[in-house]
């Protein structure tokens, strides 16, 4: 019976690295932008397979990156994409939480461990002391 706890175990820990791995690499895709990329390339696709039904390739493929072509799906991706890409926040446009603006006082908050540390001097080194002069001499 071991064995199978242990196989199940590890099955268990790769089925949550895999989990976790897919999970980052989702989330970096997604602000990345490439859901935008994504979906164009759906567009893109979907109209070249139109285009091809009614002339050759070479047109069906100048027809599909040509804008007075563009289907109806073009324009609000690259809506989407433009309303995501704005410029950034300046600080001052960022609303400030409530609590901070009521109270003018500073607050730290400082970790107990941290507050009963001992300071140990004996780690620093000592460069405004010159060597001794003359040098000691070997006995």
């Amino acid at each position: 019976m071991p064995s199978l706890y242990a196989r199940g175990a590890r099955r268990g820990r790769r089925l949550l690295y895999l989990t976790g791995a897919t999970s980052c690499l989702l989330a970096i895709f997604i602000s990345a932008g490439g859901h935008w990329a994504m979906l164009q390339s759906i567009a893109y696709t979907r109209m070249l397979f139109e285009f091809a039904e009614q002339d050759s390739l070479g047109a069906a493929v100048k027809k599909t990156f040509d804008e007075r072509y563009a289907c109806s799906l073009c324009p609000k991706i690259r809506d989407g994409f433009n309303s995501d890409h704005k410029k950034p926040l300046t600080l001052s446009e960022v609303q400030q939480p409530e609590f901070l603006l009521e109270s003018n006082a500073l607050i730290f908050f400082i970790p107990v461990v941290v507050a009963h540390v001992a300071f140990v001097p004996s780690r620093h080194v000592d460069f405004p002391n010159a060597p001794p002069k003359p040098p000691p001499r070997v006995a």
